[in-house]
């Protein structure tokens, strides 16, 4: 079996590259054969060529370990098969010089010289089962090799694809976002827009009443401030996108102004505010504006939840866990239906017959863009409460 390297170097060899192979593999294979070949028979005629008397035996003996090394270098090379075969050779060609050195006397006192030629096949048949292994077990690591090469590559692809396929669910999202913005404004200045065609045309009619014209006028007004309305609270939900969470303020003194600034409002609805706070606010990481535009849109639609009168309440709890301020503003009104309990916070998304949907939009993205949360309370028929966390500074 060729591995990755050997394939590689095959095909930069070009069309002729599996036949160049074969034959530097079978150029390899004679070297080796000759090498061996060389080696034994260095040895053998060693044998042969000493004297077998007086202080040459030690020369004998190193002759038959030389012998080990060509039978074990063949079965490495060749496997058990090649390790036999070799050891089987070199003891047929030893095996002479045995019988010539005893004196015809094989089975003698000097048995072990005569064993030599068996442990040769031992030998060879050992190193070759070994060397066996050993490929086949570097084939299998080079066939896992490859499988592991080839899903790491699949999972790569794949993973590849499933980045795309998130980009361009990322990507539709802005664009339905985006749509979804772009529809609700065109909605919203439609029908200013239609009132305004309506109340021109009837002015420039010489023949209209002084009456009519005065009531049209302020028809005229009116469109225009809705008008300034829509754009005033566009750019604030653009905006609220922007703003990072820098700054600081203390809730005290914003609840304070908001209280003076709504407590006609409150007054003339018959609504009565409550705030519990802890004797001491924290201050929380936001800056004073936002923080107020966040309350005040959050007070803003309990207010206007609560036509026939009710309680509002504020209250603030430090969560020293978290490092977080926990503030809820709660109404006594209807509360604020499952079904759409998910959608209050998307873009132009209103149930009033008058206001543009953004209040509660504008109040996410400052909530968020200061790494906190705004939910809702399950409290349906019972009022609602919705619930800011927010950093603390």
């Amino acid at each position: 079996m060729v591995s990755c390297a050997g394939n590689r170097e095959i095909r930069r060899m070009g069309p002729l590259g599996p036949i160049r192979h074969v034959l530097s593999r079978m150029g390899a294979r004679w070297l080796k054969l000759g090498a061996l070949v060389v080696m034994a028979g260095a040895a053998i005629l060693a044998h042969y060529l000493t004297p077998a008397s007086g202080g040459h035996l030690l020369l004998h003996d190193v002759y038959a370990r030389i012998l080990y090394l060509p039978v074990i270098l063949a079965g490495f090379w060749f496997g058990w098969r090649g390790g036999l075969l070799c050891a089987f050779l070199v003891g047929a060609a030893y095996f002479p010089h045995i019988y010539q050195h005893l004196g015809g006397r094989i089975f003698s006192l000097n048995l072990n010289r005569t064993l030599e030629a068996v442990v040769y096949l031992l030998v060879g048949g050992t190193t070759g089962w070994l060397a066996d292994r050993l490929r086949r077990s570097h084939h299998r690591l080079e066939r896992q090799s490859r499988q592991l090469a080839e899903t790491l590559s699949a999972l790569t692809e794949r993973t590849r694809e499933v980045f795309t396929a998130e980009e361009q669910l990322r990507r539709a999202d802005r664009l339905a976002a985006l749509g979804q913005l772009t529809t609700g404004l065109a909605h919203e200045i439609r029908n200013p827009l239609g009132s305004l065609r309506g109340a021109a045309e009837i002015l420039s009619d010489p023949e209209t009443p002084p009456d009519t014209r005065r009531r049209f006028s302020g028809v005229l007004v009116e469109e225009v401030e809705r008008l300034d309305g829509v754009l005033k609270n566009f750019l604030d939900y653009a905006r609220a996108q922007k703003d990072g969470g820098s700054g600081s303020s203390d809730l005290c003194p914003v609840l304070a102004r908001l209280a003076t600034l709504l407590g006609k409002r409150l007054d003339s609805a018959g609504i009565r505010l409550e705030l519990n706070l802890p004797a001491q606010p924290p201050a929380l990481a936001i800056g004073e504006d936002l923080l107020q535009q966040v309350l005040l849109n959050l007070m803003l639609n309990a207010i206007e939840a609560m036509p026939a009168g009710g309680t509002l309440s504020v209250s603030a709890r430090p969560e020293a866990g978290d490092g977080r301020c926990r503030i809820t503003v709660a109404d006594t009104g209807p509360g604020i239906p499952k079904d759409i309990r998910e959608r209050i916070f998307d873009p132009f998304f209103t149930t009033k017959s008058s206001g543009t949907g953004l209040g509660l939009s504008i109040v996410h993205k400052i909530v968020t863009g200061h790494h906190g949360q705004v939910s809702v309370l399950d409290r349906e028929g019972a009022g609602a409460s919705l619930i800011v966390e927010l950093p603390l500074a």
